[in-house]
């Protein structure tokens, strides 16, 4: 006979408090995950302050941040056009500085252009000076005899006032007795030649080597005084009728240059000034188209009297007055 089972109505004390204290639990775990994650999702407040406070005091310092961003960025914005001025400035003067550059070069260039210009135009008229083919209409060559004396100093200065240049040929005992005057021939850019030692026909005519002997002797004195060595040579009275063809042969051959003249001004016998009207004549009725003018003068004192007026004369008329060259086609008559 089989056994039956009983079966239970009711829980057990100890049941019930065991159901009820898990139940209890799991609703207090439910609780602590349900807190903690609020808590992972809500800012944590360190300081334990209210989130309201926080929260306008947050607002207030992005607003002073955005105002203190915007303060900067208007000042960038100030520097940036002050700078943005100051290029537009600087542009400005550098195009400036640009322009007047290359204005004072167009004008250095334009001023160089001129100078070289005039100096081609002052080589020309040297070469044509210098060139013994070549004769200018108005230029006279001036030459003094005899000297240098007293009136060697006077002279120079009426020379120098007038911008006019001469050729001095002088006896070899003056240059001695006036060396300083020679000295100032040459500082004052005059020519220097050679006029013999005697001045005297019978003596300086005897024979080609006197001839020869006496322009020896005075150009070794006047290169003792000025270290020029000069082969210019003008014969006393002329070279008509004293000098005989072996005679400039002798010249020749020592190298010198024998000039005469082609305009006498005969100041040797006017003491009054008549001789400048007389140079003026000659002037005006030049009658040797292929010859330099070449006006004979004296260092005498009625020649300085009236030499002042004679070069003014001369530079209304237009005359340029050179020294002659050793390079120049001589005159001789």
């Amino acid at each position: 006979m089989e056994r039956q089972k009983k079966t239970r109505s009711w829980m057990k004390p100890y049941e019930i408090v065991g159901v009820l204290g898990l139940l209890f639990l799991l609703t207090l775990f439910s609780t602590m995950m349900v807190i903690e994650q609020g808590e992972a999702k809500a800012p944590k407040n360190t300081h334990g302050e209210k989130p309201s406070t926080m929260n306008t005091e947050t607002v207030k310092e992005n607003v002073k941040h955005e105002e203190s961003e915007s303060s900067i960025s208007g000042e960038n914005e100030k520097q940036k056009e002050e700078i943005t001025k100051k290029e537009e400035k600087n542009s400005v003067d550098t195009k400036h500085n640009q322009s007047v550059q290359k204005l004072t070069e167009q004008e250095d260039n334009e001023e160089t252009v001129e100078t070289n210009e005039e100096e081609i135009v002052q080589v020309e008229k040297d070469e044509e000076l210098d060139d013994p083919g070549i004769i200018d209409d108005k230029t006279v060559y001036i030459t003094f005899d005899d000297g240098p004396n007293e009136n060697t100093k006077s002279i120079l200065n009426l020379l120098n006032k007038y911008g006019a240049k001469a050729t001095f040929f002088m006896l070899e005992p003056n240059m001695r007795k006036f060396p300083e005057a020679v000295t100032a021939m040459v500082e004052n850019g005059h020519a220097v030649g050679l006029h013999g030692v005697s001045h005297n026909q019978d003596i300086i005519y005897e024979s080609s080597q006197s001839v020869v002997g006496e322009m020896t002797k005075a150009q070794t004195t006047l290169e003792k005084i000025t270290g020029i060595h000069s082969d210019l040579i003008r014969v006393p009275y002329g070279s008509v009728p004293h000098m005989k063809p072996s005679y400039f042969d002798a010249v020749d051959q020592k190298g010198f240059k024998l000039w005469d003249w082609n305009i006498d001004s005969e100041d040797w016998k006017f003491h009054s000034g008549e001789f400048v009207q007389k140079v003026m004549d000659q002037l005006k009725d030049f009658p040797y188209q292929n010859e330099p003018k070449v006006v004979l003068l004296h260092e005498k004192s009625t020649s300085l009297q009236y030499l002042d007026s004679l070069l003014q004369k001369l530079s209304d008329m237009g005359y340029q007055m050179q020294a002659l060259t050793e390079q120049m086609n001589t005159v001789t008559f």
